[in-house]
């Protein structure tokens, strides 16, 4: 699974690439990088000195077609001084030049002969033309950003949607903020649907998942509402209010997210303890909210089902990895169900362990 975080900068092997092979490189995607590794200048176009800006930006005036988008990219001369970036498809004189054939092959001549003057007038507007056509697709891709994804305009209003617009609601839960920008859609549904839930969990842990709704849950009952007899007692008229218990089952109050078939490193990464579960629980309350509660059922594949035997390491668990009959002879895979206290409250934080009758 990929990380969260991103560089600040090229890696040392990716910048000498970039500048030994400029011409593999987008025109966009190499002006990006460049800006990266320039701390402390300022992005193409947004300057009103060029020699300020992270890249210098040249038009080539070569004659023949251009191959590629960059022509080259050259290292600053001096530290501090930027980068050279020579485009091939946007240059005044070149062949795909406005200028005529002539002076296009003037100015190549001059430059033949290391008179450059002519070529660096003409870069000043070469420069300030290719860094319009980056900035306007800057500004309609997100990923050409230098800050990091969820630091950009771009994630500040997917923030918004999904309900942590304020930076004091974000970094709680135990996934990273981050995770929720890409399935932002099915998120920032006033309505979600039980799909929903099994596309966030299956795209974030790469398991198999699914929901079975209506699974109910007990509520408790709370004293003043219990039946008490006796002359000072209360709700105790029969099919008027008398209640037995101190629980009621709501049908319509709970879901079973079914977890599996899992490989045998899945299913204990998924246990208590594991990296899976509380991501997953996570995920699971900041979709459905605090109303609904929710049990976790464990599949493990037949085949996969460990022999038990006893010892420090690797041994048999008790009412996890525990079976008889273990391995290739076992036909039906083993299955833990997961609730109340097993996902740390966030499945039924009211009813609490034993939440519910189809206890496995």
């Amino acid at each position: 699974m990929a990380t969260d975080g991103r560089r600040e900068g090229a890696p040392l092997d990716e910048e000498d690439v970039l500048f030994a092979e400029g011409r593999r490189f987008d025109f966009f995607q190499a002006v990006a990088l460049l800006e990266a590794r320039a701390e402390g200048c300022r992005s193409v176009g947004e300057s009103a000195e060029p020699a300020a800006e992270a890249v210098r930006l040249r038009g080539a005036i070569d004659l023949a077609f251009p191959e590629t988008d960059v022509a080259g990219i050259e290292r600053p001369a001096r530290e501090g001084e930027p980068a050279v970036l020579t485009a091939s498809f946007m240059s005044l004189a070149g062949a795909l030049g406005p200028l005529p054939p002539p002076f296009a092959e003037l100015v190549y001549q001059r430059a033949a002969r290391r008179d450059f003057a002519l070529r660096d007038f003409l870069d000043i507007f070469n420069h300030r033309l290719l860094s319009l056509v980056y900035r306007i697709r800057k500004r309609h891709r997100i990923g050409l950003g230098v800050a990091s994804p969820e630091q950009d305009d771009a994630a500040r209003y997917l923030y918004a949607l999904i309900g942590l617009g304020l930076p004091s609601l974000r970094g709680r839960l135990s996934v990273s903020d981050r995770a929720l920008l890409e399935p932002a859609a099915l998120v920032a549904r006033e309505v979600r649907p039980m799909a929903g839930l099994t596309a966030l969990l299956r795209h974030h842990l790469r398991v198999p998942i699914e929901a079975a709704p209506l699974t109910g849950a007990y509520h408790p009952i709370e004293e003043s509402d219990r039946t008490a007899i006796g002359p000072s007692g209360r709700n105790r008229g029969l099919g008027h209010g008398a209640i037995l218990g101190r629980r009621a089952w709501d049908q319509e109050a709970g879901f079973e997210l079914v977890v599996g078939p899992l490989s045998l490193r899945d299913y204990l990464r998924c246990l208590p303890g594991g990296d899976l579960l509380e991501p997953l629980c996570a995920l699971t309350r900041f979709y459905a909210g605090e109303v609904l509660s929710f049990t976790v059922l464990l599949r493990l594949r037949a085949e996969e089902a460990p022999a038990a035997r006893l010892g420090r390491r690797h041994g048999a668990r008790l009412g996890t990895t525990a079976c008889l009959g273990g391995g290739a002879r076992r036909r039906e895979p083993i299955e833990k169900r997961l609730r109340g206290a097993a996902l740390g409250g966030a499945g039924d934080p009211d009813a609490g362990p034993g939440a519910s009758p189809r206890s496995g």
